[in-house]
């Protein structure tokens, strides 16, 4: 949100630019009323829409940036490594026995991956559970995902936590950021209307 505002004030110079510069029946005959009429009313139509794109991006980039830091601070947990995720993120020289035969010895696009699996608890083994191709990394980070945040076990659905949160904080802003959109659409009709009345006079 916090690009519109530049947009909102390339904007505002084209209209204001259309109004001082573009002075009708200053330099030379006015044009008749009725045209001067329909032209005016485009210009302040536009920069009616201008001023609610303008408020409505303050408010949502407002709202974005106050809702992110108070999610960094107060939901997230600083991202500092313990030292199991040092030695997990740590590769050694027989990280390679950890993986599966088909993924070691795999041709790039001549031999897919695996197909996406999850651990069967009653027998112990991996069942295929969608058509997805996956390394084995995958499924090793899928089995991490919360472990140490005290969440529900994971599946393979599972998103960490804090997609969640910027996923309801958007609810703060989001309508905001869909009418600024809209306000600018609406400007730039009404003042290509204007541009084109302009050019008749």
């Amino acid at each position: 949100a916090d690009t519109y505002h530049t947009v909102g004030t390339i904007c505002f110079f084209l209209n204001f630019e259309l109004i001082v510069d573009g002075s009708l029946g200053v330099h030379g005959p006015a044009p008749p009323g009725w045209l001067m009429g329909l032209y005016w009313t485009n210009v302040c139509i536009a920069i009616m829409f201008l001023v609610a794109f303008t408020w409505m991006a303050m408010h949502s980039g407002a709202r974005a940036s106050a809702g992110a830091a108070q999610m960094r601070t107060h939901s997230v947990r600083l991202p500092i490594p313990t030292p199991r995720m040092l030695d997990m993120a740590r590769v050694t020289a027989n990280s390679f026995e950890k993986q599966r035969a088909q993924d070691g010895f795999r041709i790039p696009f001549a031999m897919p991956a695996g197909k996406e699996s999850e651990l069967d608890e009653e027998s112990g083994k991996r069942v295929t559970i969608s058509d997805r191709r996956m390394p084995i990394w995958y499924h090793h980070e899928v089995e991490e995902l919360r472990k140490d945040e005290g969440g529900p076990a994971p599946s393979p659905t599972s998103v960490p936590e804090h997609f969640e949160l910027y996923r309801g904080l958007q609810q703060e802003w989001w309508c905001y950021d869909v009418y600024s959109r809209i306000g600018i659409l609406v400007w730039f009709s009404y003042w290509l209307t204007s541009a084109s009345l302009y050019s008749m006079c």
